[in-house]
């Protein structure tokens, strides 16, 4: 034992350094160079010292832990959790039918527990189903609504069931969020794929008028159908809510005796749908309820003119803050609506009146420069709302006009100007710059406004009337159009004499309307055999990182001649 300590003592001795030592280390460093470069000039092998070995001793320290991912995947052990904390920990886990991931992107590898799968059955019997539609004696006390609503539950979820096993691999492929390559940034291949099919028996002959997305679910897709030019008996119109999860049957089927010309979620409640109808009604609509007795909000002032277009919106007062509806009709009236169900009136905000000039030349008594006025009523085509500034809205009118108006001002409007040689088609503003606008209409054109600007930045030119458009929710310069069975994708940050790329579909396919999805992927188009689908765009450009900044550019760059407008734009610019 004593020699054992005095080996740990000669081991763990501690050396001190004064500047004598530190001399003689340093002098004999030198001379062992010295030697070494003697050695390597007259080539002479090198004899090395003994080598002397030396003793260590590692010891562990306390872990540090400076990045820690946790895992999204729940725990096996939950059976001593509540149902509080079970909710906490799996908030991440997917529970719908579609199993995809829309909320988060991870690119970190996390080590997580495997996830076990199991199968199950379960066989239904005749008796079985006898039983819950109420045809066995022992189920006569309970109502036969109970028994039937629980079979429509059980057929609805196993229809959910089937569908999502023959459509799961297109529905995630809508659903998920695609990272666009890098390398992509300059290419143009753009490629549609069509995934999904919205299409029912019941409206085959039918038209597709319009279509949102609802504002709480992403998955809920609320379409509005009409039969023009038909006097055979049935409904001529119908409001169907289709799922992503189940695009064999809709959801909710509503039928009304008018084609159905325009939709529009609320604001406030995502179950309340505005419709408005041909035969100038505003309907208001609780999607929840599967058998629904619309609300006609204007059944004391019905005009019959058509409605082409209501929104809905949200006005301060002074207490609180209320939900109303605008609606454009085909005599040119615009009227505010309370949102509420129970009391409804409406509010006129203007009429749309054209002022013109009328030669009556050609008739033989009158003087060549005998001139006339017109004035007449503009029917409106839609209406568009400010981005930020929420009382300051936009209509659309068949002669070609677009007025500017703010909810609070009633018989006359702040602006009006000249956008289109024919009927306007829509207004949609840009998602990433609140001061840039498009407009479309019968003309061939889609053309690109700035506020207070009169005159159009850019125009985007076809060789057929633009039915349709819509902007990119990912990429500021790309807008997407249809033209009778043509799809065409623009981005004027590449080309504006034509589109980067036009599919075009079967014939017989008209294209009525189109809308890109939330996450841009992808692009929801309906035309006039009823039918909606959903196309998949792939090899899109990988979008800039300041989205603001490179519209305003392309824009610049689209107009160096014209001196004036890039100035703006730079202003445009500096401001925002």
């Amino acid at each position: 034992m004593d020699k054992h300590k005095l080996k740990t003592q000669k081991s763990q001795q501690i050396f001190h350094f004064d500047e004598h030592n530190i001399e003689k280390i340093c002098t004999s460093l030198e001379n062992e160079i010295e030697t070494l470069k003697v050695v390597k000039i007259q080539n002479q092998p090198l004899k090395t010292p003994d080598v002397q070995l030396f003793k260590t001793t590692l010891y562990e320290t306390e872990t540090n832990t400076l990045l820690e991912l946790p895992s999204l995947a729940p725990s096996k052990n939950i059976s001593n959790i509540t149902k509080n904390e079970i909710i906490k920990t799996t908030k991440y886990v997917l529970s719908d039918a579609v199993q995809a991931s829309r909320y988060f992107q991870r690119t970190q590898h996390t080590q997580t527990e495997a996830i076990t799968l199991k199968d199950q059955s379960n066989i239904a019997s005749v008796w079985i189903l006898q039983k819950e539609i109420d045809n066995n004696a022992s189920m006569e006390k309970i109502p036969k609504f109970k028994s039937s609503d629980n079979f429509k539950k059980m057929l609805f979820i196993s229809d959910r069931i089937v569908t999502s096993n023959n459509f799961s691999k297109k529905q995630i492929e809508f659903i998920t969020r695609h990272t666009s390559d890098k390398l992509n940034s300059m290419s143009y291949r753009y490629t549609l794929e069509e995934i999904l099919q919205f299409s029912n028996d019941k409206l085959t002959n039918f038209s597709v008028s319009s279509f949102v997305w609802n504002t709480m679910n992403e998955d809920i897709l609320a379409v509005g159908y009409g039969k023009w030019n038909d006097e055979s008996n049935g409904f001529k119109g119908a409001v169907c809510c289709w799922s992503l999860k189940n695009p064999v049957y809709p959801e909710r089927m509503y039928e009304f005796n008018k084609p159905i010309t325009c939709l529009d979620f609320s604001k406030t409640k995502a179950n309340i749908l505005v419709a408005g109808s041909h035969g100038g009604c505003v309907y208001i609509l609780d999607i929840v309820q599967e058998i629904c007795d619309p609300v006609i909000v204007n059944e004391k002032n019905l005009q019959n003119f058509p409605i082409w277009s209501v929104v809905s919106f949200l006005q301060k007062s002074y207490t609180s803050e209320d939900e109303f509806i605008l609606s454009v009709d085909g005599n040119g009236s615009v009227r505010k609506w309370s949102g509420g169900v129970s009391k409804t009136y409406n509010t006129e905000q203007m009429s749309l009146i054209y002022c013109g000039i009328r030669n009556d030349a050609a008739k033989p008594n009158i003087c060549k420069f005998d001139y006339s006025t017109i004035v007449q009523n503009m029917p409106g085509t839609v209406i568009s709302f400010h981005p930020t500034n929420k009382s300051t809205y936009f209509v659309g009118t068949k002669v070609g006009f677009i007025v500017q108006n703010t909810v609070d001002s009633c018989n006359h409007y702040d602006k009006i100007f000249m956008a289109h040689n024919g009927p306007v088609y829509g207004i949609k503003f840009s998602p990433f710059c609140s001061s840039i606008f498009i407009t479309y209409g019968a003309d061939w054109q889609i053309k690109i406004w700035m506020e207070n600007v009169d005159v159009p930045l850019l125009s985007l030119c076809y060789c057929n009337a633009v039915d349709d458009a819509d902007w990119s929710p990912i990429n500021s310069t790309v807008i997407v159009s249809v033209s009778g069975a043509v799809i065409c994708i623009w981005d004027f940050a590449r080309k504006t004499v034509e589109p980067v790329m036009m599919f075009t579909c079967k014939t017989g396919v008209h294209f009525s309307l189109v809308k890109f999805s939330k996450h841009g992927n992808n692009i929801v188009t309906g035309d006039v055999n009823g039918q909606v689908r959903c196309f998949h765009i792939s090899n899109m450009p990988s979008p800039s990182f300041l989205q603001k900044s490179s519209i305003l550019t392309a824009l610049e760059n689209m107009m160096s001649s014209n001196h004036e407008l890039v100035q703006i734009i730079k202003k445009t610019m500096m401001k925002k």
